[in-house]
């Protein structure tokens, strides 16, 4: 039997979004995610150290970055391009993993949003489009290693 039009449907996209509320100014909270010498502190999920960082700061432009693990010594090195930078209120880029061989892994996108209120800043972090379950946990695992350490790192923004 020939399947019908509904099950030959692809899946809905894959993807995940973490919240969180951080101790700092909407303006200097964006610029933890646009300034290499904020991001050291917290881009890379714990166990993980950022190598190296270069942004090409504007809608179209580049982003690379190498993370190493602590315990085991592996380089990994993650790339993408801004598709908007709305400062302060909203960051989107793509995101992509460099294969051992030179290729990139399916791209992401990331949405970031950034809400001012009382002082303190809600940051929404969406990555979408993955190629599997699998990956979008993992992703979201990392990133919420990743934000638990912003958080941490916020009040001294």
């Amino acid at each position: 039997m020939l399947a019908s039009a509904a099950e030959r449907t692809v899946p809905l996209a894959r993807q995940f979004t973490l919240t969180r509320t951080l101790r700092a100014p909407r303006p200097l909270v964006f610029r933890a995610f646009v300034e290499p010498e904020r991001m050291k502190f917290w881009w890379a999920p714990q166990g993980f150290r950022m190598l190296s960082c270069a942004l090409d700061l504007r809608e179209g432009g580049a982003w690379r970055m190498r993370i190493q693990s602590e315990e085991t010594g592996a380089v990994q090195t993650e790339v993408g391009t801004y598709r908007e930078i709305r400062e302060p209120e909203r960051l989107v880029f793509t995101h992509a993993w460099v294969r051992s061989n030179g290729t990139l892994t399916l791209p992401t996108v990331v949405t970031v949003t950034f809400t001012e209120q009382d002082g303190m800043t809600d940051v929404a972090f969406t990555q979408a489009d993955f190629a599997t379950q699998e990956a979008c946990r993992s992703h979201e695992d990392g990133w919420s290693s990743s934000l638990a350490q912003l958080t941490d790192y916020a009040p001294r923004l």
